[in-house]
């Protein structure tokens, strides 16, 4: 069974609570987990023996005490780097957690938004979901057309969405809406369940167009109170912010009977 979203605009926290927290580590997943997010985003990458952990950058020096790729590092060494005091002395300790780690958990209290940020990890991640039974609580994002050829001939269930490909820099803004709005074909001959998008690219038309596809749109990344306000009342699907708890209580008030927001 593949995961069913909820009839609200739904709040996703970035890579965990990484506003005020270290991103993509156990804390900033519990913190968002507490706040009562609707989901929680995380980015997944490789060691270089295999093990899917939650790292963004492929080099480890933005984020934790190592250096160098992290694609050329084992797993028994990431577990030795400090993940946590980059963002403050008070973080200091927060290791790279890995996927499976983090799948135990959000199990049955959250659930996940995979973001695959190389295509080697997908096929090992996926596996993992599906051994721990969490097909139904995961949504996989960022994904492009490889990622898809990859989940097909695992012949999995698991809800994926269609990234879109890089924008050239200085695109026109309204050529890239028109390739946004390209998107949703694609999205539809692929089988995804909805595309993610910059916000910059989704207005009301795209909306309109990828919901008379049974499409949902998946935005990021958003942190502007009326940005969030606009999205919600276009319809949008889900939101993801580097601020969730402010967020939400946003999306809570405008999403209340009365309010006139509307639901997604």
């Amino acid at each position: 069974m593949a995961y069913q979203p909820p009839q609200w605009p739904q709040i996703i926290a970035h890579r965990g609570d990484s506003g005020p927290a270290p991103e993509n580590t156990w804390l900033a997943i519990e913190r968002a987990i507490d706040i009562g997010v609707d989901m929680v985003e995380v980015d997944v990458r490789l060691t270089k023996d295999g093990v899917p952990v939650l790292l963004h950058f492929e080099r480890l020096e933005h984020t934790t005490t190592g250096s160098g790729l992290l694609a050329d590092h084992t797993w028994e060494e990431i577990q030795r780097l400090d993940a946590g005091a980059w963002k403050g002395p008070e973080f200091a300790g927060e290791r790279v957690p890995s996927l499976e780690d983090v799948l135990d958990l959000t199990r049955g209290r959250a659930p996940l938004n995979l973001d695959f940020q190389t295509s080697d990890a997908v096929a090992p991640g996926v596996a993992l979901v599906r051994d721990a039974g969490l097909s139904a609580d995961i949504v996989i994002s960022g994904c492009q057309v490889e990622c898809f050829e990859i989940m097909a001939a695992g012949k999995n269930e698991i809800t994926t969405l269609l990234n879109l490909d890089d924008l050239p820099p200085r695109t026109d803004p309204a050529e890239a809406r028109a390739v946004a709005r390209r998107t949703i074909g694609k999205a539809s001959a692929l089988g995804a369940a909805g595309i993610n998008l910059h916000q910059n690219l989704v207005d009301a038309a795209l909306v309109a167009c990828a919901r008379e596809a049974d499409l949902g749109v998946w935005v990021f990344v958003v942190d502007d109170e009326e940005r969030l306000g606009e999205l919600i009342d276009i319809g949008v699907t889900a939101v993801t912010t580097n601020w969730p708890e402010r967020m939400l209580a946003l999306a809570g008030n405008r999403t209340s009977p009365g309010t006139g927001g509307s639901e997604a």
